[in-house]
Formats: structure tokens, sequence, C-alpha cells
């Protein structure tokens, strides 16, 4: 019997009966009118209930009475009266169960408060760790430079001259708060958010063999559109089945196919911040993970294959063989699940608690002798393989794991003010080691509360007094933990710098352009019993993909995953220079070697969490002498063609220092800068200069 993908049951035995008739094969019944918990109500509820318990129905008729714990638009997370936990997709039952779901948000632990007191309670635990240390917090940041780190720490870029302008002379006591509210839901803020997560997650354009992820990157940004709270996103992704021209989420464990021990290990360490990678050989020295723990984990993914199917026929094809090759390649990618479990004990395994070669059970890993009455832990039985993946997926991303929610706050804040609480974020096993560990505990109740919704978790964050106060330079972590008086002054990533650029060349038009190199492979989507050279020629025929001779090339077949103009969706985006005028995230992952991104750091996505802010010598030649530098000094560019139309040499100082630095001159600048004019610098000069000061490049 299979359980149904429509929730993971971390139940006993007993209610698997509830997960078979859940089936996603099983024939639909006409949709039943279910009783609530009390057994006195319709479930199609029109008013606020008044108690977060009812019954959940599928059209077939079963059920079970749960609590409601969480809800992400398509899930929910309900717990029973004995303790036991189910993920339920919302769109497989019953259009009532829908409906209290919605209604019963209200009810949900914490929903009501305010987020002006969640980030007051951040700031009072930052108030008395800087008290006990005899520090005091920066005093708060003024609105120009607020204004500016905003937009590059939530839209990813700078903001133009006439956004800052309009926000400095707003004299709205709620204006920091609404802007907070309007860059999250703006597109600016998708975009630097799946560059964070790209980082994250080491997304790349090419899996080798021919075979792309664009499916995959289109399914993040759709998730992050539509603010997919954290726990089902990677759900999502530990439990996906299925080729990569059709089920994007499976990108993430094709990522590192035919190394399932290294997809393990990034994936304990990226999401639990747990350092497990030396005990995928042996015991680790300094942490209290064990070969055995690794092993005993591995073997929940033990019945999953990653891999490549083979096409049949590709040399008795109509068409050329190397190009039937590149149309069948995205099909040949999969994630599937095995009935048995494959993992064993390696040949040098040393330790006398198991034997090289032994079968290797699955079991989850504790941090403290608590955890296992968790009911994160509470959970069926591991003896059926094909629901193992599904297993662990509940217990890592479950509101009660010990390490999943502090994780992902920690990796938030980090994104915010530089340093994370607990550096580095790759390494939580012992959280007493966390520079304010009452802080870091506080961040991980507020993700648990906010159900894992990043959007809603930063905007407490953004919104506290210790967001909104002055930097402090990079401190030397050797000296002591950084106790966050303020955000850390810092270098902008290559991405933001990028997009920075594009702010000032094109404007907010940056976010019309929109990458979509997926369609062909989806239209082309080919199941693997019918990949033969014959379908593929004709399905190719079919939608006009094939020029005369069949020798057109696809996108889906460039070599490297290229970018051209023709893969955009808003029109094409504008070239200077022979560069494309397009957002970091719609580009190539990660971009070519030569490209200003990766020589401003953007990460080759060969290991998580690699971007870099270093600074060095073909950086500071890159702008004094690059194209970019005749990209922002270009006649064509926005900056310089509003800058020209002013009249007054003291108004384009003034356009130029907002434009680029986000504020107003001061006397002595618009005096020092008039000089430079009169002997002799333009306009077009003087974007050159601004374009190369430290002010520029850093966050305040």
């Amino acid at each position: 019997m299979r359980t149904s993908r429509l929730f993971l049951l971390l139940s006993s035995p007993a209610l698997l009966l509830f997960a078979s008739v859940f089936s996603a094969n099983a024939k639909p019944k006409k949709d039943a009118a279910p009783a609530t918990a009390e057994g006195s109500k319709p479930a199609l509820v029109h008013t606020i209930p008044t108690s977060p318990w009812h019954t959940w129905s599928d059209p077939n008729g079963a059920k079970v009475d749960a609590e409601l714990l969480s809800l992400d638009g398509t899930h929910v997370i309900v717990r029973t009266k004995d303790g036991q936990s189910y993920r339920l997709n919302l769109t497989r039952l019953v259009p009532g169960d829908r409906v209290f779901a919605e209604k019963a948000k209200a009810l949900l632990p914490g929903s009501k408060v305010p987020v002006k007191q969640a980030a007051a309670k951040i700031d009072a635990l930052v108030r008395t760790g800087l008290q006990k240390a005899s520090l005091s917090a920066n005093p708060p940041i003024a609105d120009e430079p607020f204004v500016r780190r905003l937009y590059l720490d939530v839209a990813g870029r700078i903001p133009t001259a006439g956004e800052v302008f309009e926000y400095v002379h707003s004299s709205d006591p709620e204006k920091r708060a609404k802007l907070i509210d309007r860059l999250l839901a703006s597109e600016g803020y998708q975009s630097q958010m799946f560059n964070w997560m790209a980082d994250m997650l080491r997304l790349t354009d090419d899996y080798g063999k021919g075979v792309r992820s664009y499916v995959y990157q289109e399914w993040i940004k759709d998730e992050i559109a539509a603010n997919r709270h954290w726990d089902t996103f990677v759900y999502q992704l530990m439990t996906a089945e299925g080729r990569i021209s059709s089920t994007g989420p499976v990108g993430y464990l094709l990522r590192d196919r035919g190394m399932p021990l290294d997809n393990l290990s990034n994936t304990l360490t990226t999401f639990l911040g747990a350092n497990v990678a030396c005990a995928q050989c042996h015991d680790h020295p300094m942490a209290s993970w064990t070969e055995r723990n690794f092993y005993e984990m591995a073997a929940f993914f033990g019945a999953t294959e990653q891999g490549f199917s083979k096409a049949k026929g590709v040399a008795k094809g109509a068409i050329d063989k190397k190009l039937a090759l590149k149309l069948a390649a995205p099909h040949q990618a999969r994630v599937e699940n095995l009935t048995k479990v494959t993992t064993t004990f390696p040949k040098d395994y040393k330790y006398d608690d198991a034997k090289p070669g032994d079968p290797v059970h699955p079991k989850l890993i504790t941090w403290n002798t608590s955890d296992a009455k968790s009911p994160a832990y509470l959970g069926a039985s591991t003896d059926n393989a094909t629901q193992l993946r599904e297993r662990f997926a509940v217990w890592l991303t479950h509101p009660e794991n010990p390490r999943f929610a502090v994780t992902i706050a920690n990796r938030i804040w980090k994104k915010l003010f530089g340093l994370a609480v607990q550096e580095p974020v790759t390494d939580l096993d012992d959280l007493k080691q966390a520079s304010n560990p009452a802080l870091l505990q506080y961040l991980g109740e507020e993700m648990k509360r906010v159900h894992f919704d990043l959007r809603e978790f930063q905007r407490i964050i953004l919104n506290s007094a210790t967001y909104q106060a002055e930097s402090s330079p990079t401190p030397n972590l050797e000296k002591g933990p950084y106790l966050f008086p303020g955000p850390v002054l810092r270098r902008l990533s290559g991405e933001q710098i990028w997009d920075s650029i594009l702010a000032l060349v094109i404007g907010p038009e940056l976010d019309r352009f929109k990458l979509k190199r997926a369609d062909d492979i989806r239209k082309l989507d080919i199941p693997q019993e019918q990949l033969t050279a014959e379908i593929i020629t004709a399905k190719a025929n079919e939608l006009g993909l094939l020029s005369k001779g069949g020798k057109k090339n696809l996108s889906i077949g460039k070599g490297g995953g290229n970018v051209n103009e023709d893969d955009f969706e808003g029109g094409k985006p504008p070239h200077f220079e022979g560069v494309m005028m397009a957002r970091a995230s719609e580009l190539t992952q990660p971009s070519k070697e030569s490209h200003f991104l990766r020589n401003f750091g953007q990460s080759d996505r060969q290991i998580a969490d690699s971007n870099s802010t270093e600074g060095g010598v073909p950086q500071i030649l890159m702008l004094m002498n690059g194209q970019i530098q005749k990209i922002v000094g270009s006649e064509k560019a926005l900056v310089l063609r509003e800058t020209n139309k002013l009249q007054k040499t003291e108004d384009q100082i003034r356009y130029l220092y907002l434009s680029f630095l986000g504020r107003m001159p001061s006397e002595s600048d618009i005096s020092t800068t008039r000089a430079m004019m009169t002997s002799g610098l333009t306009s077009k000069d003087l974007t050159w200069v601004f374009l190369n000061t430290r002010e520029f490049l850093f966050v305040q």
C-alpha cells in the first residue's frame, strides 16, 4: 500500500488506512459535507470558527479529526488528539475544508500578534545582550541611508533619485512601515530572494549531458512569487518525484545525482545547520555526529533513485542523432521511488556497532535526549521503503524539529544584518554558541509563529529598531561576539551592484524583463516509455521546433545554458555596449567567469553559500576601465539623460548624488563638485567618479 503524496503521516500504523484512502489514484466520490469535531455543524463554514478542531475529509469519504496547526495556501499541517501530525493538500480535500482553513487562520497561535510588538521583543532581547556587555545600541538611521539600505536588502537594488526624493519628503509618520510593505510585495523582492536562494541551493543552468534546470528555476521563482512558506517549499524539494522536464522541484535532488551522500550532507547543512560533512567518513571529532548517524539518515533516501533513463533507438531516428539526444535529454533526468532500501555501511566502516556492507535501518538524528519525545519524531513505521523520503521530509520541516525553524531564522537574520546570530550558519549543533542565545531562540519561535512565512518574518525584522539603527564597522569576531547594536556595514553583493547599475541605466523598468526558458522543454515533455527517436522527431515537427533539415538549435540544447533576448517575456531587454541589461536573476545561472557578476563575487554554485564580497584588483579595473563604466556613462543611460535635462549645475549635482548615493549632497559636496565641473569635468565624467566611490559600493 502506497501512501498518497497528498500528505505525510507522522502517525501510528493504525492510521495508515487514512493515508490509503487519500490516494491520488483513488476514484473520487461525490463531495460530502462532513461534520466538525463537535459533530453539530457542517464543514462549510461562513463565520469564523470558535475552535481549530475540525473533521478533515477527502471526496472518497476518508476523515480525520484534527487540530489546525498552520496554513500555507495549498497545504495545512494538522494534529490529532493522540499527538500525530499530518500535512494535507487542500486541493485534494472537500471544499468545506478549504473554507474552514481560511476562516480558522485567526485561531492559529500568535496570529494576532502585531508586527511592531514582535519587532519590539527583538529589540528588547538585543538591548539585554548589549547591556550585559556594557554596550549600547546605535542611534536610529536617518531617512536617506535607510531608504537606500531597505531597497538594497529587500528589492536588491539602489532606489532611483525619484524614489529617494519621494520618500524623504513624505510627512507620513508610518512611511517606513509602508515602504517595507510595498517593497516586500514588489517584483524586486522576488528577484533578490531568488538570488539568495540560488546561492544557498547551488543553482546551475547546466546539469550535464544536455539537461537544463530551467523548469526547476521557474518553479522556484513561482514559489517565491506565491510566497510559499519555507516548510512547504522544502517539503516539496524533499518529496518530489518525476522528470526534470515536468516536475520542477526534482531539480534539487538531481543537483547531486549519483552522489546521494553528498546530497544528504548538503541537505542537513543547509536546512538544519548540521555540521555533518566529517561524518560521511568517520565520527565527527568536534560534534556528536557519528558515521553511523549519517548512514542511518542516508537510509531515508536509500529507496530513491536519482539519475538518467535511456532514450530508445535514438540512432535510428529521422533526424540527426546529436539533435535527437538534445531533445531527449531533459526527459531522461528523473527521481523515482524504489521498493527496497539499498543503503549499506561502507566497505571501510571501522566501528564495532556494525560491519562493512551491513544494511542500514533508517533512524532520525537527535541533538539531546528530549528530542525523541517531540511531535516531529512521533511517526509511522520506517519499514515501508516507498514512504521513507516523505517520512524524512515531514520530520525535517516539522515546526517541532529542533533545528529547522532556528536555522532559516538565523539565515534570514544574516541576510539583513550581514552577520548571523550564530556563525557559521552551517553549524548550529550547539545553540549555546550563539552571540545571543535568547535572541536566536526567540527568532526560531517567531519563525514558527508566522508558520515559516519568510516575507512576514522579514517584515518583523525590518520594522525593528535594531534593523533601523546606524550600521557598525565589520567586527573582529576573534575579540568577541557581535551583539548587533545595528546592522554591519558591508559591501554590496555582486547581484546588488549589477541590479543597481541597471536601476541607473534603465530605471524601474528593469523588473519588466522576465526570463522564460522552460517552454520548449515543457512542450517537448515526453514520457519515459515513449523516448524513441521517431516520437521525438514527430513531437518536434508538430511544435514547429525543427527547421528544414532538422538542424534548428533549441534553447534546451545550447551549450552552457546561454540566455538570449528571445527568451524573455515583457519585451527584449536593452543592450548597452553589447551587454544585456537584465536582472541577475534573469541571466545565466551562474554567469560566465568573465561576467561582471562573477568578478564581483557571484558564486560558481559548486558549494552552498559561497558568494563573496571580497575586493580585488580585477574589480577596480572593471569599474574604472571596463564595459560597466561605459554603460553607466552612455548617453542612452537613464541617469545621464535625466541629469542633462537639468539646466542648473547644482541641480545636476543633486540628481547625481541622489541617483548613486541615495542622499542629497552637503554644501561642501556641492562646492567641491561644482569646482570639478568648472575645471572641465562633465556630467558623464561624474558618473565614473560616483560609480567608483566606496559609498556607492557599500550598504550603510
